[in-house]
Parts: structure tokens; sequence; C-alpha cells
């Protein structure tokens, strides 16, 4: 006879196992299904950057829960997110300034500790920065970066302290579908049974639920990121969000930097397979990387690059998740298209998904907010951004 529990959480990624540990942390049954190991997917790849510039009072609040989250991981979770709160700036041009402008002062009036800041004291926090182009920045001294690997092995970790079961190596084939309602997943090591399911599944989720005919408008999308040696004179120690060069750079450790594409043209090329594409980074890629990182920083002439891989978005048409159950199957529910967000906004996210399976949707929930429903009736979520993974 199959194993019968609460919730069967599909997907081992951070918003998978952050669902887990939110059901577990409520008393529910819980089994996560994970085809490879904890956060082998995407998660693993995040550059885990934590912050708060959002266009909406919603995504913006969300992310200054998840924030403070962060911040108290090892009390709340238990685990260590390795949380580095470094600072955050985002550099504008002059067609971003008024809309930075504006979200800044938005931000400011949920509680969000950022400013608006002038060249000069841009110049000051970035030392070594060329400062063409940009005109202002907003600066957020609470926001950084954390582990995502670090992250959801201890949400996993620490649902399975609360009774979850966590089965790795265990590929879902189907969702059990009777009467119009989930029952459970058929995977490679047999059949297991639940009253609900969830799909945490990012870029694999349209695949998956093309097989009991619902489809979900998320695309997977290759983005690339490239790591540098940094050069031995320049100090630079924040994360540096550059809209006008379509950039950012995180720092790593004590001498290297990330560089990765906030540009969505990279992005909306959508590849065929999932579990098929390059996954190093292409010449070109680096080659732009390189360019721009020099552009903006100088004395990077006198930095190396070391190695470039590529990862994966599961991206929606408007770069928002689906938080949601989905139409026409009773108690299957999504939680995927974090279209580049999924990290920094997951332990709320997965608080709000286990709310939603434990007691249902309420008119004032924020959850509405990302509802499947929304590209039907063409209500799309706007960012203020032209680079719409910026938020």
């Amino acid at each position: 006879m199959a194993k019968t529990t609460d919730v069967i959480v599909v997907g081992g990624g951070v918003n998978g196992t952050c669902i887990a540990y939110h059901l577990a942390q409520r008393g529910a049954s819980v089994t996560l299904v994970e085809k490879d190991n904890i956060a082998a997917g995407p998660t693993g790849l995040s550059c885990g950057i934590i912050r708060q510039h959002y266009s909406h009072p919603i995504t913006a609040s969300i992310a200054l829960a998840a924030l403070r989250f962060f911040e108290n991981f090892k009390d709340l979770v238990g685990g260590d997110c390795d949380f580095r709160q470094t600072g955050y700036i985002f550099a504008a041009g002059p067609d971003t300034i008024n809309t930075l402008k504006a979200n800044v002062a938005l931000q400011q009036s949920l509680g969000i500790n950022t400013s608006v800041i002038s060249v000069e004291e841009l110049r000051e926090l970035v030392p070594g920065a060329a400062i063409d182009g940009i005109v202002g920045a907003a600066y957020e001294p609470e926001s950084g970066y954390a582990d995502p690997y670090s992250t959801s092995v201890a949400f996993a970790n620490r649902a399975e302290e609360l009774g979850a079961e966590v089965l790795i190596g265990t590929e879902v084939h189907s969702v059990i579908v009777e009467g119009g309602k989930a029952r459970g997943v058929v995977t490679n090591q047999g059949r297991l049974e639940a009253a609900s399911v969830v799909l945490a599944t990012g870029p694999w989720s349209s695949r998956l639920a093309k097989l009991f005919g619902i489809d979900l408008p998320i695309v997977p999308c290759r983005v690339q990121v490239c790591l540098f040696e940094r050069a031995p004179d320049l100090n630079h120690d924040k994360i540096f969000i550059d809209s006008p060069l379509g950039v950012y750079t995180r720092p790593e450790g004590e001498d290297l930097m990330l560089v990765g594409s906030v540009a969505t043209d990279e992005a909306k090329a959508g590849i065929k397979h999932p579990d098929d594409f390059q996954r190093v980074a292409d010449f070109d890629a680096v080659s732009r990387y390189s360019e721009q990182l020099i552009e903006r920083f100088p004395k990077m002439d006198k930095g190396s690059f070391l190695k470039g891989y590529a990862s994966l978005y599961d991206v929606t048409p408007d770069w928002q998740p689906i938080l949601d159950e989905l139409p026409g199957i009773e108690n299957l529910y999504c939680c995927a298209g974090s279209s580049g967000h999924g990290f920094k906004l997951a332990p709320i996210v997965g608080k709000m998904m286990a709310d939603l399976i434990t007691r249902g949707k309420s008119d004032n929930d924020d959850i509405n907010f990302f509802a499947f429903d929304r590209f039907a009736r063409e209500e799309l979520v706007e960012s203020g951004y032209a680079h719409k993974l910026l938020g």
C-alpha cells in the first residue's frame, strides 16, 4: 500500500525545501521529493543576492520580511545560511533615476532602510568605479547575499527534524489525479499518496503541468554568470547593480567578483528542455562581461577571468512567480516562475504557500497578487524598470 501524507512537495530547491519546512512547522505530515540532490538545480547556482528594491509594495514588503528572516536564520531554522550583510547599490542612469526615486520613497514608507545617494556619495561607497552614465543610486546598507545551497539544506534538515520525509534521487513522472483532485505522485521509486501536491519544480514546471492538461506560462531560460579575480588594488565589497550597463557585480570572498546580467534579452531566449542546455558560459558572454567590468571598474584591466557557467531561470510573462492552486485540479499547487527572484523571497514565499495549503485563500492575502489567472485576466504585474528582473 502506498504511503500517504498530508502534502507532497515536488522539488528540492530553496522554494520546495522552505515550503516543506513551513508546513512541517505547522504540524502537517510532509514528503519532499527531489529527483537529484537538495539544491542541485538552479538554486545551487544562484548568486544568492538579497535586496529589497522592488517597484510594488507587496514584493517590497515580502523582500523586507525575507531579509529579516535571513538575518535571524540560525535562530529561526538552525544551520547557517552564511548571510553576509555587504550593502546593496542600485545605480541609475538618466532614463531610470525618476523611477528609482519613486521606488525608494515607496520602500521607505514600508520601513525599508534605503536612500537615494548622489554620485559623490557613490564614489565614496564604491572607490575605483567610473561613474560615466550614472546620475544617482539607491543604497541599502542592510542587504547582502547568502549561500543558497546551505540555506536549502538547512530548510530540508529542519523539516526532517520536524517530521518531514526527504526523498532524494526520486523523480516524479506524473501527478495522480482522481475525481478532479490531486492524490499523490508516481515516481521512479513507486507511488506516493497525499491529500495535496505542490509543484516547486522551477524550470521543469511547465513540462510537468502539461502531463495533466495545464499550460503554465513558464519558460526555462538560460542565464550566464562569470567569476573574476579582482585587481589587487580594487576594493569592491558591495553588491552593485549597474542599470546603465545592464550588469551586476557581487563580491565573492576577499579576492573574487561574480558578474551577471540584469538585462532581460538573454533570459528571453527560452530553451527546449531544462535538462539539455550548455552549462559553460559562452565566449561572447565572457567577453561582454569583461568589457563591461572594465568600463565600470577600470582597474579590472589587471583582473583575470577564472570561469563562467550557465544556469536557468523559470520565467513568466511578467517576471513574477505563480503562487496558487491550479485550475481544474483541487489541492494541486504551484510555486514556480520565480524569474530570478526566487532565492531572496523564498523564506516568505514558503510561508505564504504553507498558509494557502493549510487554511485556504483569503481575499486579503498578498498571495493573490501572484494568482495563476492574472494572465488570463491580462492583469500582469507591472515593473518600473525595462529590466524586469529588477522588479
